[in-house]
This record gives structure tokens, sequence and C-alpha cells, in this order.
């Protein structure tokens, strides 16, 4: 059972877990940060970096033009996230 309460986090965090949200590692700011407290801050960092980084190739391929003859890129991301 679920039991709201209001905290104040530091702007890192809350950048953390709006980072959390586009990538879709989690639903909302609440989810963001009961992830956070349940696997680590270090862990959820270097996720979200993971993602950060598989974005910022996506958008360079992008760039190029690059296709994938069986599918898009986004598709390929949002496969690769639900498997995680």
């Amino acid at each position: 059972m679920y039991i709201p309460i209001t905290i104040k986090v530091k702007k890192e965090i809350l950048k953390l877990a709006e980072k959390m949200i586009e990538y879709g590692l989690a639903r909302s700011r609440s989810h963001a940060i009961n992830l956070m407290i349940e696997k680590g801050l270090g862990e959820i960092t270097k996720e979200v970096q993971f993602w950060e980084d598989i974005h910022a190739g996506v958008e360079k391929l992008k760039k190029e033009n690059y296709r994938i003859k069986h599918g898009g890129l986004s598709d390929i991301l949002n496969k690769g996230r639900a498997g995680r």
C-alpha cells in the first residue's frame, strides 16, 4: 500500500526523474523517485546514462539518414527498453 507524502529533493534528482520518464524508465515522478529509492541512485544514474548514449547514437544515425531494412530505429529502442 502506498501512502502519499511530500518531500523536497535536489534539482539534480528532479532532472534525473524527468529523464527517466522521457526514456520510458518510469511512468511518473513518483514512480521515478520510488525506483531511485529501491535500486539506488548509482544504479539509476547508470541506466539513464545508458539510454542517453543510445538516444544520442540514434540521433546521429538519423542525421546521417541511416535506415534499417526491417524497421525503424524508434521501434528498436522501444523493444530494447521493454526488455530491460
